[in-house]
Parts: C-alpha cells; structure tokens; sequence
C-alpha cells in the first residue's frame, strides 16, 4: 500500500485555536508573568492546575475527553455491559428507592394532620384509656392457645364472647380469676369420663368451669383498656415506621415498632382501628366503647353470669359413696323418696355444691324408665354429705310398680358456682 502524497511546496496546515489560550498581558507562567513554558490561568493556584472551564487534551496514560480519540498508551474503552456498570446502576436503583421511600413516608405524616406519629398514637391512647369496654374482633392468643371472634374486655378485666377455641364452638367467661365456657355435649364428654358425672350432661349447649389454667390468656394484664393504652404510649417513644392503609373501612395510618403495629384514623382526633402483636398474640380490629355504647355488651354479660347457678364443675370430681338407698317407695304409685352419700374433691375451696339425680328404670341397665328426681348438697369437709330426693307422677304414677322390682341409678356432678357467688360475679361487674 503506498504513503499518501506530500503537500505542495509552499503549503502550511491552517492555524487553530490552541489549549489554553493565551493569557491576558502581564499573566502567564509561575509568579503571574507570562513567560516560556506551562501558562498558568489567573486564579486557579498552581500552572499544572487547569480552570475547571478547560477541557485538556488527552495525554500520555490519560482518558480522552468527550469524543476525542485516545491519547498514546491508553488502552481503548472498556467494552458495554460489564459488571461493574451493572453495579454501579444497582447501587443506584437502590439510592433512589430509599429516596422515593423517605418521601412517602413524610407525605404520610405530613398529608394528614401534620402531627408526628408519635404525637398521634398517644393521643389515640387517651381515647382507649377513657373506653368502658374495648370490642376486639379477631383472634387474641397466646403461644399455646388462640380465641378467633368478637372478645369484650372491661376496664376491670372481665372478658367474655362466642370465639372458636380449640376447633370448638364455645362462648367464653373470664371474671375474678375464673373461667366458664358454654357448650354443647360433645365438648364436655372429653371433659367428665366417668358415668356418674357424664350422666348429668345436657344434650344442648350447657355452662361449665375450667380451671384458669387452661387458657393462658391474661385479658387483665394486656388487653383492657388501660394496659392497651399504656402499651400505646410506651410504643410512641421508640422509632416508628408509618405507612398508609385502611382499617374498618376507613382511612388509617399504620404505625409499627418492633413488630407492633396499631393502625390509627388518618383524620381528625386520632382513635385506634386495628391491633397487631406478636406477644400477646392479637390480630385484630378493635372498637373503644363508653357510656351508652357500652352498655348492651356490659348488660350482655351480665345476662350470662346469671345463668351460671347451673354451671357445672369440670376441676372438681363428684363422687357416690357406695350405692343409691330408697327410703321410702311404696307400691300403687305413691312417691319414691331415694337418697345416696356423696362426696367431691375440694382442693382449696371451703365448700362445693354436689348436684344429684337419680333416675328409675325397670332394669339396672335401662330398661324402661319410669321417672327421676334431682336434689343438691353442700361438702364442707371430707366427710360425705347425704343427698335424697322424691320421684313421683309421670310414668311411675301410672305404672304403681313395687320399690322391690325397679332399680336406681344415681348421677352426681359438682357446681360451680351457687347463687350468691353468681350475684358476687354481677356485683363485681357493676362496680367497675
């Protein structure tokens, strides 16, 4: 291949601008004379210091600037789509991300009523601390036992609602370190093994104690007004994360701090809508309630602690002492009067009410039954107390059998509660 030709004689290449341009008279190289050798810039410090203005050509081991070609012993560009690109985007995707989520963060706050988070959970916090009764409607547990339905907690700690416990349909009663639960047959047959008192199980829904143990849900501890209250303000001193949501059909703010979340109304007087924790475990809405709109879920308890006089005792184990006495049962239908001895176990209770029916059949097995009676005694001490009772009319009127050809089978279950205990339960409601 052959060398392109010389110029003609006499040709020179046309002059251009050159890098820097020269300076001003009088300013120049080092000491601000202009002289042979770098020029310096006026005020930019040292003459191997270019302005900032001044794009300088590439040079030895330099990067070329903006669509100049590579100064000698430069390598050529790296080639698109390395990682280190891929990095630096990443890196910068991320920046940014944590920028938008700031910003919606302070809209939050700021879109509402202008208060801090802080500010505005402790306010929705006097409004719990005033209510009479707080509704929770969800699930309210503890690690090893979860209610699921709508719970009313009173300021005195008294729980009560129709919840599933368990894979059971109950309604529950917590009041006074007491625990009555209404259900059907099935629930308590698991419940009393022994004939004697399984006989005396309702084929409907029924009232019955359980040991407090048997719930590990401190309703008094953490979820009346008060404790939720103060767990509130106690939250709004640690750092909260704020995001917008919706609670009860209305729009909220849900404020969170070490897995704690309450969810309260974006406008107006703050009021709590919504409780989440981990411990106690709560996943639910929740309703304040005072004055008159507390007052059907108050009057509502107080309706079933009175049917508690019947409620039976399922941590306490009646038992018949030996085998069932007639007294008196003549023939020709005139009444039966049948007693047995009785006992229960007391524990720490002073005294326990023992229920007993005594059924009449025509066989020890069944057979046809002719009628029964139902009759209660009171166990004060460890001896047995004796309880009888009179079976006439019905069936065993018409039939007139003799005492001698019929059997007697006697049933026996402890009650929980006597009449002036259940006005003691009401009392105490009352009162709060």
């Amino acid at each position: 291949m052959s060398s392109p030709p010389p110029p003609p004689p006499g040709w020179d290449p046309p002059a251009g601008p050159s890098w820097p341009p020269p300076p001003p008279e009088g300013q120049g190289g080092p000491g601000g004379a202009g002289g042979p050798g770098y020029p310096g810039a006026p005020g930019y410090g040292a003459p191997e210091t270019p302005p900032p203005f001044y794009s300088p050509p590439p040079g030895p081991g330099m990067p070329p600037g903006p669509g100049m070609p590579p100064g000698p012993g430069m390598p050529p560009p790296a080639k698109s789509g390395g990682k280190g690109g891929l990095i630096a985007a990443l890196v910068g995707g991320a920046v940014l991300l944590v920028a938008i989520i700031v910003i919606v963060v302070v809209v939050v706050v700021v879109s509402n009523s202008g208060e801090k988070p802080a500010d505005r959970l402790a306010k929705a916090a006097d409004a719990v601390a005033g209510a009479r009764v707080l509704d929770y409607k969800g699930t309210v547990g503890s690690t090893s036992d979860t209610l699921s339905g709508d719970m009313k907690v009173t300021k005195g700690g008294r729980a009560y609602g129709p919840v599933t416990w368990g894979g059971n349909n109950i309604t529950f009663i917590s009041a006074d370190d007491k625990l009555f639960v209404k259900a059907p047959k099935s629930y308590w047959s698991g419940k009393f093994t022994s004939t004697v008192n399984s006989g005396m199980l309702k084929d409907g829904d029924q009232w019955g104690a359980l040991s407090s143990s048997e719930l590990m849900v401190d309703f008094k501890e953490n979820l009346t007004p008060t404790a939720l209250a103060d767990q509130m303000r106690r939250y709004s001193k640690y750092h909260l994360s704020v995001v917008k949501t919706t609670a009860q059909g209305k729009k909220a703010i849900k404020v969170t701090a070490i897995g704690t979340s309450f969810y309260l109304t974006a406008d107006g007087d703050p009021q709590l809508l919504r409780y989440e924790s981990s411990y106690p475990k709560v996943s639910a809405d929740v309703t304040p309630l005072s004055g008159g709109a507390a007052a059907p879920a108050v009057s509502d308890m107080r309706a079933q602690m009175g049917q508690l006089t019947d409620a039976i005792d399922s941590d306490h184990t009646a038992r018949i002492q030996g085998k069932a006495q007639f007294v008196s049962c003549k023939t020709f239908g005139d009444p039966c009067v049948v007693k047995a001895d009785v006992w229960t176990t007391r524990g720490t209770a002073p005294s326990l009410t023992v229920k007993v029916t005594f059924r009449l059949t025509e066989k020890q097995d069944g057979g046809k039954y002719f009628g029964d009676c139902t009759n209660t005694g009171t166990v004060t001490s460890y001896d047995d107390v004796s309880v009888q009772c009179t079976i006439s009319g019905g069936e065993w009127a018409r039939t007139g059998k003799n005492y001698q050809r019929v059997w007697v089978t006697p049933y026996a279950i402890t009650l929980a509660l006597n009449s002036s205990d259940v006005q003691s339960l009401q009392r105490n409601l009352d009162s709060e």
